[in-house]
């Protein structure tokens, strides 16, 4: 059954379209490939940064947080549905499977929950400048749109 969730949760990264430059930017890189990243190093809380609240219409003194924990509980608190774009102000806990073939591909998380609607996987990135995580979210591109985007969320503790 992982290994199902795992092949589905990989096609979905490999056939998504990129977001606009402004969610990518230069600042971040994906996680390297060639070297193993311990799960220890992605337990804590993440905060949506800035641009995405801005690219997203959230207000700004809105936190949006993801808890990742040591017995591999997921809490998102105040979270924004990627398919929908619609925001919830409630807590969202689930499980999540962390997979880290570093030998062949880049760490993903992938989430298992009740409300399959939210997360498909999430993309890890370290922020050039001193190292810090930030777990990447694609949102399908809405209605009318021609490209997806990214919640950028990074870590804080």
């Amino acid at each position: 059954m992982k290994n199902i969730f795992l092949l589905l949760s990989l096609l979905s990264l490999f056939f998504c379209k990129e977001g606009p430059e402004a969610a990518l930017n230069e600042d971040f890189e994906y996680v390297d490939a060639s070297k193993p990243l311990p799960f220890e190093k992605l337990v804590g809380l993440y905060k949506l940064d800035e641009d995405s609240k801005k690219r997203y219409n959230i207000p700004l003194d809105l936190d949006l947080t993801l808890d990742i924990k040591t017995d591999k509980t997921f809490v998102a608190n105040n979270y924004l549905e990627p398919k929908t774009h619609q925001l919830h102000n409630k807590n969202l806990i689930s499980f999540f499977y962390y997979h880290n073939d570093y030998k062949e591909k880049h760490p993903t998380i992938s989430i298992f929950s009740d409300e399959s609607v939210f997360f498909n996987n999430i993309n890890i990135y370290y922020r050039k400048k001193d190292s810090v995580l930030a777990l990447y979210i694609y949102t399908p591109p809405p209605k009318g749109q021609e490209h997806g985007d990214y919640l950028r969320y990074i870590k804080v503790k």
